[in-house]
């Protein structure tokens, strides 16, 4: 449910989880409003003084880590035009890729973005700690992946201590138990402020809040095509743990621009795999391209990637939405999404529900071929 108590454009059930609603229990509480009030109760039960505004950013608690985050946060991901190999496993960007990267996340601090998301797996570790040196106390660094005591003991090396640290898993397994303990011994020693995941997976998402000790915060893919029904049972229990939520995908990993017909390209994250999805893929129906684009009704540089992210910045229990973004353009759009969250109109939503339609009819083609095997997570 939004802040309107409007229900989600998809709604896809967690059938044959324990505890689980009928199918026709659910669409009977969504319609009434019941589900969003549910949620906007376990809200507001730690609500208070968890989000305020300073110049035009926003920034929310991350959890009970006592750790304010900006709403927009600058992800991970390199720009894969710039990438070369440098070893197994692992990339640099070329020195004009990464002078452009570094300009665009000074940018980014210079808009109120604090958290800044970095992969060692895509060489930026060093060139992030470079950047941030002279303004370590104000950037919040989030580390991901490998979590044995070099490569921790390697990060505190450079940015001093780590604020935020995670790891990606599907299950939560012996391997990940061992890994938690790991991070858990580490934010002891003072290395680490806030441990977490990331997981696309519902199941996952309850297993970690049950059998995670100490779980501060939990990566987990949010927009407006999977702001899904099982999200019913995951969130009010990570608001009720006070367990800080973090969106990624908030542009399903770029797909989303593919549905608007008038989009910018160059200010689309994966740009690239959005120009192979249109070269393997037939033509969307013209009648559908005409539905979209007239109820869009947005102003002339506005974008829908825009009023997706409005979309997963009105939702109060994301702390933080994380998106890459490969050019300056992407930045400001971002940015400008976010000075015009608290504006969204109705026009809007008739313009994500008809994005909704139509990657519905598109299917598992509106993902790029690399993340299509989300669409079994994120679909029924």
């Amino acid at each position: 449910m939004d802040n309107n108590g409007r229900q989600p454009l998809v709604l896809r059930l967690n059938r044959g989880a324990a505890g689980s609603l009928p199918r026709r229990d659910f669409l009977r509480r969504a319609s009434t409003g019941l589900l969003g009030a549910t949620l906007g109760a376990a809200w507001s039960a730690g609500a208070a003084g968890t989000e305020f505004r300073r110049g035009g950013m926003t920034y929310r608690n991350l959890g009970k880590t006592g750790l304010n985050v900006s709403l927009l946060a600058f992800g991970s991901h390199t720009d894969p035009a710039d990438r070369i190999p440098a070893g197994p496993g692992k990339t640099v960007l070329t020195a004009a890729g990464q002078a452009r990267r570094d300009r665009i996340i000074s940018r980014a601090c210079d808009l109120g973005v604090n958290l800044l998301d970095v992969y060692d797996t895509e060489g930026q570790w060093e060139p992030a700690a470079r950047l941030v040196k002279e303004k370590r106390d104000k950037i919040l660094i989030s580390l991901a992946h490998e979590c044995t005591p070099r490569q921790i003991d390697r990060a505190c090396g450079l940015f001093g201590h780590v604020d935020l640290f995670r790891f990606h898993t599907a299950e939560i397994d012996g391997g990940t138990l061992e890994n938690w303990d790991r991070l858990r011994r580490a934010k002891t020693a003072g290395k680490i402020r806030a441990i977490g995941i990331a997981t696309h997976i519902e199941r996952t998402m309850l297993a970690a809040l049950e059998e995670l000790e100490g779980l501060d915060y939990l990566f987990f893919p949010y927009n407006f095509i999977h702001a899904r029904g099982d999200y019913s049972r995951f969130l009010p229990e990570a608001i009720r743990r006070q367990v800080g939520l973090i969106a990624m995908k908030p542009l399903a990993s770029g797909s989303i621009v593919k549905l608007d017909p008038t989009a910018r390209m160059q200010s689309a994250p994966e740009f690239a795999q959005i120009a192979l999805w249109r070269e393997s893929t037939q033509a969307v129906l013209p009648a559908v391209v005409a539905e979209l684009t007239k109820s869009l009704n947005r102003l002339p540089d506005e974008t829908l990637c825009m009023a997706a992210l409005r979309f997963v910045y009105s939702r109060p229990f994301v702390s933080a939405t994380i998106t890459g973004m490969f050019e300056a353009q992407c930045l400001e759009d971002n940015y400008r999404a976010l000075a015009g969250c608290q504006e969204r109109k109705t026009e809007e939503h008739s313009a994500l529900e008809a994005a909704e339609r139509l990657a519905a009819l598109l299917g598992d083609q509106w993902l790029p071929p690399h993340y299509r095997w989300l669409e079994e997570q994120w679909r029924a």
